[in-house]
């Protein structure tokens, strides 16, 4: 059965590039949980959401091809079959101005003209950048919800500060894994 790592926390606080830093290092596969959260067969993308049992039919036939791995994401509608699975747990936080603007960024990448004023997705743009901004308070994911998830867990739980350097986070979290393990 494959174990791992999950690292969550808010969009743009550096989740995925941190998961894929730590996969990396570690040699072990890394899954974003957007790519089975939302369907992608949408002509506005991350409007629709897949069904829950979908999401952990997916995601657990792509876990079972790897003896370890890294998820990088928010998974609060759908975790109970995977806490099990979890070696570690990492809550990755970033104060909400550097969110807004990573987030920024990564989406103007992405969608360009069409999440400015006019586009076709402004709305739901707008929308997604508020939520991360209310991440301390009452986004959807939130922070309250992340902590009290992370002390249900029975895996350890490490906290790292997004505005770190990523090489520096990486090193901690094998760190925190290997000593988990007893390695």
């Amino acid at each position: 059965m494959a174990r791992g790592i999950i690292v969550f926390g808010s969009p743009g606080s550096g989740t995925t590039t941190l998961g894929r830093a730590v996969a990396a290092q570690l040699g072990f596969a890394h899954f974003d949980l957007d790519d089975y959260l939302w369907r992608w067969d949408t002509e506005v993308p991350f409007t629709r959401t897949r069904p829950r049992e979908e999401r952990i039919a997916l995601l657990m036939g792509d876990l079972s091809q790897h003896p370890h791995f890294v998820i990088s994401g928010s998974m609060d509608s759908y975790n109970q079959p995977f806490v099990p699975l979890f070696d570690l747990a990492v809550l990755n936080t970033a104060p909400a101005p550097v969110r807004v603007e990573r987030a920024h960024r990564r989406e103007l990448a992405l969608f360009g003209a069409r999440i400015l004023p006019g586009g076709d997705m402004f709305e739901e743009y707008q929308r997604f950048l508020d939520n991360v901004a209310r991440y301390d308070s009452d986004g959807s994911p939130c922070l309250r919800v992340h902590e009290a998830w992370a002390a249900t867990l029975p895996c350890p739980v490490l906290r790292t500060d997004g505005t770190a350097p990523v090489a520096e986070n990486a090193a901690l979290v094998v760190g925190e894994y290997r000593l988990a393990l007893g390695l």
